[in-house]
């Protein structure tokens, strides 16, 4: 055991991802506006990107994602596929932050509102992540 390397070992701090929550609401304690860390930050990132149309977002009219225009027809195979593929488009298009595993479509109410679970790890970190966000027709 080399005790010199061991005593000057430099370590390396993770990374922090903080954003601030899009409710608005104050700290209780504070009075500050409520903020986000980590994979809260980023799941609420990757929530905003999936149900955000292109050109919704000022000075990005690339964000965002077709996935609206799926939701209407998730009664066959197909366009769940289309959209699995449109949601995964999205995330590595838009989000830097994350290393995407998977995206999986799930029937959550007979056919009427769907769930997407999204796999992922955020770079740098190992620790894998799985994010729920609901997809319902809003029409």
């Amino acid at each position: 055991m080399d005790t010199y390397t061991d005593q000057y070992k430099i370590s390396r701090p993770y990374k922090q991802f903080i954003d601030v929550s899009l409710s608005f609401e104050p700290n209780a304690l504070t009075g500050d506006i409520l903020t986000l860390k980590n994979e809260r930050a980023i799941n609420n990132s990757i929530e905003n990107i999936i149900l955000s149309l292109p050109g919704e977002t000022p000075f990005n009219h690339d964000m965002g994602s077709q996935v609206s225009n799926y939701l209407f027809e998730l009664n066959s195979p197909g366009p769940v596929a289309f959209l699995t593929q449109e949601i995964e488009r999205a995330i590595r298009f838009n989000e830097p932050r994350v290393e995407l595993l998977g995206v999986e479509i799930v029937d959550t109410d007979n056919g009427h509102s769907f769930s997407a679970q999204i796999t992922y790890k955020i770079i740098g970190y190992e620790e894998v992540i799985t994010f729920t966000s609901l997809l319902e027709p809003t029409r």
